[in-house]
């Protein structure tokens, strides 16, 4: 009875502090669904098949905002706003939003390339332009920040809206790391629309390497591989001395 009793409250207690919600039913079946078909993409970029059938083949950046839009994607549906762990309509609009505004870069990647990192207009007559590009790149880096907030903390949002200040008002920093400021537009043409900024070297390691380093080791782990290893560094180390440490 006690033991029961304790079960519960552990559970209880680790349910409360996890950062992610509790993932059933039909929320359960669309994550898999995102998660697989996610998986399946980063299959397909890292095999050799684009190039054997000529199709499906992925350029550095798209493919690297692909990656991104899925990352958010799942983001929204699985880690809560705040404490609330059921997931709402405003979770999957923003999830949405996400996708398609690393979507963009995928479909509209060979205009952005011609148009040399001017960001495009929609004229609706009358002197009335609509900075289309720049509103997606802003919202993209908003969500990309709340993402961050919720699955990893406060902490680096901070930092990153630290240095996104900085590239506005440099010109008021100390004269060795001061510059002339940025742009608005400049500034979110670099972050969103560039393979230098949110879309570089780390993000793009994450696509060609980390992705499948984390898939494979789970499915190591989930087919008993790491007891496996586990087990076979014990025999043959385990009776020497530092024997399980070094296990």
């Amino acid at each position: 009875m006690d033991q029961n009793i304790n079960t519960k409250i552990e559970n209880k207690i680790s349910e409360d502090l996890s950062p992610t919600r509790n993932i059933t039913g039909l929320h359960l079946k669309i994550v898999a669904a995102i998660a697989i078909i996610w998986t399946l993409f980063q299959l397909w970029y890292a095999s050799p098949f684009p190039f054997w059938f000529n199709i499906g083949m992925f350029k550095g950046l798209p493919a690297r905002a692909i990656h991104l839009g899925f990352a958010l994607l799942l983001a929204f549906l699985i880690f809560p706003i705040s404490k609330n762990k059921k997931i709402s309509t405003i979770d999957v609009l923003i999830s949405l939003i996400a996708a398609f505004c690393c979507l963009y870069i995928y479909f509209f990647y060979d205009q952005l390339i011609d148009r040399g990192g001017i960001l495009l207009n929609v004229s609706l007559g009358k002197n009335i332009d609509i900075p289309i590009e720049l509103t997606i790149g802003i919202i993209g880096i908003l969500i990309l920040l709340e993402a961050t907030r919720r699955v990893i903390g406060l902490p680096l949002v901070i930092i990153a809206i630290c240095f996104l200040l900085f590239s506005f008002f440099g010109r008021y920093a100390p004269d060795i790391i001061s510059h002339g400021g940025l742009s608005l537009k400049r500034l979110v043409g670099f972050q969103w629309f560039d393979q230098e900024a949110i879309f570089g070297i780390p993000i793009g390691v994450s696509v060609d390497f980390i992705f499948l380093f984390v898939l494979f080791g789970a499915l190591l782990e989930t087919a008993g591989g790491g007891k496996y290893f586990l087990d076979l560094a014990f025999a043959m180390v385990g009776k020497m001395r530092g024997g399980p440490a070094k296990a």
